[in-house]
């Protein structure tokens, strides 16, 4: 790895790890948190790894707007579902 920055690679993996399970939207906060870090850590000490950075912030705002569509769209027949599992 030499001299990548290790925010970067913690960042791509919040992003590939918060499409592991649903609802992993910490995981994608997570991910855009290390990314901005990583972006500003490589801008002051000279880091390579930008690419992954940006990898794992495009990731986490992507499941950001797909679980925010899921929710629009299907939110409703979710929330009957729970209910009717619940109610006996």
């Amino acid at each position: 790895m030499g001299n990548k920055s290790k925010a970067a690679v913690l960042a791509l993996v919040g992003g590939i790890a918060c499409f592991l399970n649903l609802l992993g939207i910490e995981k994608a906060a997570f991910a855009i948190t290390a990314g901005w870090l990583a972006l500003k850590e490589i801008d002051l000490e000279g880091k390579t790894g930008r690419n992954l950075a940006y990898a794992g912030i495009i990731l986490g705002f992507l499941y950001i707007v797909v679980i925010t569509l899921l929710l629009i769209f299907k939110g409703p027949e979710f929330i009957r579902m729970i209910q009717s599992m619940t109610v006996k």
